[in-house]
């Protein structure tokens, strides 16, 4: 006979007032950085509760009763704030990933005299049995320009096939076609560092709640050796802790990528401009609230010299 399962315990639903009285009660957070009427414009306007509370596991103590100790709502909302521009920049930053490594693909397939552009695709094909009618699905049902590819999906190049795929499916195929035409190919083994970051700012995930290393996640042990002999001007033994938070080993992979791979230097030179410009304004806007919290000025700290040092390539 198995053993019972334990009942799921439902949070209530609560009101926005009623949000108040629990993080003050409940939770220890005070409201002297942003006041009660605000945090309930804020609630009511601008987010909710549950993103907010994401951000509540970046104080670094609680009571034995839960509670934490220092922590205000203002730390929550600038956090998400932050948060939000980040994701922005991140974003912009890994689409330009996307299209300068399908740039990169189709210009060695046709720089390749033994690749027509359809058997490696076909090939890839045979492995990815559902793909092919998941893009005629998705094809038919747009209203956008991708209703052109209908005429290529029974017989698609490689040219086509990048255009037609998710990011996730491209970057299978993009490992897939430089294994199959025995190419090397340097970006391949940081593409789970680019897909996460890309999927989170793509998913509006919180990537800010959290600047504590994973036990079991494995660094990019590339970008970490090439930050350890770079002198960055952090310690390596700090670089190797850093490394092992995911954000913080997920944004040095997808700078080092990008500057190598971006081949406008206009278009890298603008990017890095924008991302240097948050870091060091409003990223900064209202650091002393986060004097005393050794984690997030470590993070900070970390990813600014990281970003000087790719600036630099």
């Amino acid at each position: 006979m198995s053993k019972k399962e334990p009942a799921l315990t439902k949070s209530p639903k609560l009101t926005v007032p009623e949000i108040i009285d629990y993080c003050k009660n409940e939770l220890g957070i005070t409201f002297n950085l942003m006041d009660e009427e605000k945090a309930k414009e804020f609630l009511k306007k601008n987010n909710f509760f549950f993103r907010l509370k994401q951000y509540c596991s970046t104080c670094p103590e609680q009571t034995k009763s839960g509670k934490y100790v220092g922590l205000d709502f203002g730390h929550l909302v600038e956090l998400s704030t932050i948060d939000m521009f980040l994701r922005k920049l991140l974003l912009k930053m890994t689409i330009d990933l996307e299209h300068y490594l399908k740039v990169k693909l189709v210009n060695d397939c046709q720089n390749n005299p033994a690749d027509n552009g359809y058997e490696v695709v076909e090939k890839f094909l045979e492995s990815h049995l559902k793909l092919k009618e998941e893009i005629a699905k998705v094809n038919r049902n747009t209203c956008y320009g991708e209703s052109s590819f209908e005429k290529y999906i029974d017989a698609p190049a490689a040219w086509n096939f990048v255009e037609m795929i998710s990011f996730a499916d491209f970057i299978s195929f993009y490992a897939f076609y430089y294994d199959f035409m025995k190419m090397k190919c340097e970006y391949t083994k940081h593409f789970d560092s680019v897909r996460r970051i890309r999927n989170a700012c793509a998913h509006n995930v919180c990537m800010l709640a959290s600047f504590k290393p994973v036990q079991g996640f494995k660094s990019d042990l590339e970008t970490n050796f090439e930050l350890l002999g770079g002198n960055i001007g952090i310690g390596s033994g700090t670089i190797s802790y850093c490394m092992k938070v995911p954000l913080l080993n997920d944004f040095a992979v997808m700078l080092s990528v990008y500057t190598k791979l971006i081949s406008s230097p206009k278009i890298k030179e603008i990017t890095i401009q924008e991302m240097k410009d948050f870091f060091d304004g409003r990223m900064v806007y209202r650091k002393q609230y986060f004097e005393n919290n050794t984690d997030i000025k470590n993070a900070y700290q970390f990813a600014r010299k990281v970003l000087d040092y790719y600036s630099n390539k």
